[in-house]
């Protein structure tokens, strides 16, 4: 039986692969994953440095969450998100957004990491089922009020979500 900490790695490796295959083409570098200690998920080396990743999920709700973790969990029961009715689903997801890179941002433990091998790269995936430019207007909301004490860790914040069918990736400004 695979375990819901398993089903998470998988989809960690799978966001980190998919952000480096879109980092490399947009760079010209040649990234690939040398270990995985989680936390980071991935220290990565190229020719010429070495750099880390670390993966945050924000979901629009914990009951989404709960939602898509128990379907893709084998043996889990299914625990369906709900009926709604929802109101204001993308100020709910805002917020989630905020707080998840808040969290990451101020996080201590990843001081030795950045020590070590520099700033790393942070992969927001979005899980919001109506996301689209309402929603990411309502992230800079929220974001403008977190009131962050970045301690630098990470280089650059990457947000992914779907699109066209794959994965894409936006920066985002922290700052």
């Amino acid at each position: 039986m695979t375990s819901r900490r398993e089903v998470q790695r998988q989809q960690e490796r799978s966001y980190v692969a998919h952000f480096l295959a879109w980092f490399n083409r947009r760079q010209r570098s040649d990234f690939k994953v040398v270990s995985e200690p989680n936390p980071p998920e991935a220290i990565i080396q190229s020719s010429r440095t070495t750099r880390w990743v670390e993966v945050g999920a924000a979901f629009w709700t914990p009951a989404y969450a709960r939602d898509l973790n128990s379907y893709a969990t084998p043996g889990e029961t299914h625990q369906p998100v709900g009926n709604g009715p929802f109101q204001n689903m993308d100020s709910r997801f805002a917020q989630s957004f905020a707080t998840i890179l808040k969290k990451k941002l101020e996080k201590k433990s990843y001081i030795a990491c950045r020590e070590k091998y520099g700033p790393g790269y942070l992969v927001v995936p979005v899980y919001h089922p109506w996301f689209d430019g309402r929603t990411i207007a309502q992230m800079k909301q929220a974001w403008e009020e977190a009131h962050c004490k970045d301690r630098g860790c990470f280089r650059s914040v990457f947000i992914a979500y779907p699109s066209l069918n794959e994965v894409a990736f936006s920066r985002w400004r922290t700052r």
